[in-house]
């Protein structure tokens, strides 16, 4: 009975810690309200949030990896004549809470078939990297991160013709509710090739609100504006499948859907 209370009472500092409005009692819980208050605890669940078509200031640390899976309807680099997808396989190093985290991205650009585009599987593809670091701004978000990027560094085949794009972006997180809890988040930054199919300079922001299966958000990369929402199911943990409209009021006529399916590790 001393082991079980002792491990209760480790988990039960967690609880209060979560849990405020706990401290005010003034006798020490017993067994029966320690486990009341972790079937409490379990039933909080985390938000995820997150802001489609822009680079976040959050990144990937040591020990995790991650698979994305995305497909258009139009390809804006062969003018919208083409279907088209890609392909992206991520690996994070470091720490970014007390030094810094890197995040490194191998992407295979083209996933054409002989069902669509022009039926060359992967003969174009690149390397992006993001250096990002969680900082510090508690008075207005609960979590936050700042991150230097630099997407297309090297490739193969067409990507070669295309700009390196330096990209400076700023993250913030803020948790709203207490159970079933909401989380918003606002992202602002500068790239080098955002804007004009991702060839000139640009300012993008975006905000996204999300509970622990849901998403959904509004940016602006560029010169475009995006729609986005996204499912978090419970049957695959680490998942999320994403729908954007890109360009939705069609202004650079360049309107488009975008279905990605992701995985996390």
């Amino acid at each position: 009975m001393k082991i079980l209370k002792r491990n209760i009472s480790i988990l039960a500092c967690a609880i209060l810690a979560l849990c405020p409005q706990h401290l005010a009692a003034e006798a020490e819980p017993t067994i029966d309200e320690y486990l009341s208050l972790i079937t409490e605890l379990k039933s909080y669940r985390v938000p995820k949030v997150s802001v489609g078509g822009i680079s976040s200031g959050f990144g990937a640390s040591k020990g995790s990896k991650f698979v994305a899976v995305s497909y258009t309807n139009k390809d804006t680099q062969t003018g919208g004549k083409d279907d088209d997808g890609s392909i992206a396989l991520g690996f994070g190093f470091g720490n970014p809470v007390d030094g810094v985290g890197l995040e490194a991205t191998i992407g295979i650009t083209s996933v054409s078939t002989t069902l669509w585009g022009d039926g060359k599987f992967g003969d174009e593809g690149n390397i992006s990297v993001k250096v990002h670091k969680q900082v510090d701004f508690n008075e207005i978000f609960d979590a936050a991160s700042v991150a230097f990027g630099i997407s297309n560094l090297a490739g193969w085949g067409s990507t070669t013709e295309n700009p390196k794009n330096y990209n400076l972006s700023f993250t913030g997180l803020s948790y709203l509710g207490s159970a079933d809890t909401v989380g918003l988040m606002l992202t602002a930054g500068y790239g080098t090739a955002v804007s004009d199919v991702e060839t000139t300079g640009s300012f993008f922001a975006g905000a996204g609100v999300g509970n622990s299966n849901f998403s959904a958000s509004i940016s602006t990369p560029g010169d475009e504006l995006w729609l986005s929402g996204t499912w978090f199911p419970d049957v695959l943990s680490g998942s999320s499948l994403s729908v954007s409209v890109a360009d939705v009021t069609n202004e650079q006529s360049r309107k488009r859907t975008i279905i990605t399916f992701g995985k996390s590790w």
